[in-house]
């Protein structure tokens, strides 16, 4: 079973990706606690395995976006102008106070696998900051961090959201400028959806239009904050920290109108049909873009892709080369255990399959024959449901860190024939 540290390193990651100058990319500003990592894996799915940039903001790596139809990190909105063509650019806002003390209590609760995680992303001054961020505030609580560690604080936690739409251009300014304001609400504009936390299925609504993908979601939610073990942030923190995004309170105010602006004009017009993937001929690998849900980021491991599912309910919608396919065979590279694959059921457009199940190289087959009946009146419509209700944390392999997520198997390979 792969594991988050003996993985191969991915080709996404490792290879410059080929280029295509007719393909249009999508560029997500990822602001730091407002639901990225589970937005990340929801976007990354579905565009090709080798052609996605993730951590763009990471000092080891590629950092240009040639070649990738998907990009993401936590960069500046000026990242969108190393892009040939102008891509789309999808952001999401937080409550400002929300935001913030939800990073707060982030930033004491790393690890030291997490920590070497840190030490390639970020530069030797931030690693060496968001270590004395972890120490200090543990420390010294809240209400004498923000005032004897002021400058660390701020740095963190001061109209990080502004700062980071206003770019790098804005660098030089004082983290309360009213001129970050001021381009960051021009670049909020320019911006094709800049999504709300807190409107999390509108924002999905929204998104899923202005792709083409039609429903996204339900959206898992992934890197969740721990409590960070101490005491409640205290009033007069709170207000330390409300003085400090004074910025970012506006900024958040002015996202929200022009969200609304957008939700308005969505609920008039005509719903967008889910989108399917079109199977190649010899079947569906999980390097292909995945139209679905439930599902983890993909993974490269000894030689393949591979999916976990990271829901009891898992979707794949393809598009078959042939119509009325009346064989399925389904590959599984990983099973949680022995009850999760006992358990684990499949329906094809909302009929259950009768399924068989073997050993063979490579992994474990799934097969059912395929009767008429499954078949709607779209003769190439496949929506595929998977059902594992056993799911659960992987064991421990020998001094590996801990794998927190939850899930029951890993598809590598699907066929309708």
């Amino acid at each position: 079973m792969p594991r988050p540290d003996d993985r191969e390193p991915s080709p996404r990651e490792t290879a410059p990706a080929s280029r295509d100058a007719a393909a249009a990319s999508f560029f997500f500003l990822h602001i730091r606690k407002t639901a990225g990592v589970s937005l990340r894996g929801l976007l990354a799915n579905r565009f090709p395995a080798d052609r996605i940039l993730f951590q763009a903001h990471s000092r080891v790596g590629r950092q240009l976006p040639d070649g990738a139809h998907f990009v993401t990190g936590h960069v500046g909105f000026d990242y969108a102008g190393r892009f040939r063509r102008r891509p789309t650019i999808f952001t999401v806002l937080r409550e400002p106070l929300s935001r913030c003390t939800s990073a707060y209590d982030f930033f004491q609760s790393h690890s030291e696998s997490f920590f070497r995680t840190l030490a390639m992303e970020l530069s030797p001054e931030e690693y060496q900051a968001r270590r004395r961020f972890q120490e200090r505030a543990g420390q010294l609580g809240a209400t004498r961090f923000l005032a004897e560690e002021e400058t660390l604080a701020r740095y963190w936690l001061a109209n990080v959201q502004t700062r980071q739409l206003a770019g790098a251009a804005c660098n030089h300014l004082r983290d309360d400028d009213p001129r970050l304001l001021d381009v960051a609400r021009q670049h909020l504009v320019s911006i094709d959806l800049a999504g709300i936390l807190e409107r999390q299925s509108d924002t999905l609504q929204l998104l899923g239009r202005m792709t083409g993908w039609g429903t996204l979601g339900p959206l898992p939610h992934l890197n969740r904050t721990p409590r960070s073990g101490g005491p409640e942030i205290d009033p007069d923190s709170l207000e330390i920290l409300r003085s400090w995004n004074e910025l970012d309170l506006q900024l958040y105010d002015e996202a929200c109108r022009l969200f609304e602006q957008k939700l308005g004009a969505a609920s008039a017009g005509e719903p967008v049909p889910e989108l399917a993937a079109t199977m190649p001929t010899d079947g569906f690998t999980p390097d292909q873009p995945l139209h679905g849900f439930g599902w983890h980021e993909r993974e490269h491991h000894e030689g393949r892709w591979l999916c976990w599912n990271s829901a009891a309910t898992a979707t794949l919608n393809l598009r078959t080369a042939m119509a009325r396919p009346s064989r399925l065979q389904c590959l599984l590279s990983h099973v949680l255990n022995e009850e999760a694959l006992r358990r684990l059921d499949m329906s094809l457009n909302g009929q259950p399959l009768v399924l068989r199940r073997c050993v063979v190289q490579g992994g474990i087959l799934l097969e059912s024959d395929l009767r008429a009946h499954v078949w709607s009146a779209d003769a190439h419509r496949a929506l595929l449901t998977f059902h594992c209700p056993v799911m659960g944390r992987p064991p421990r392999i020998d001094h590996a860190p801990s794998d927190l997520r939850q899930l029951g198997f890993a598809l590598t390979r699907l066929r309708l024939f």
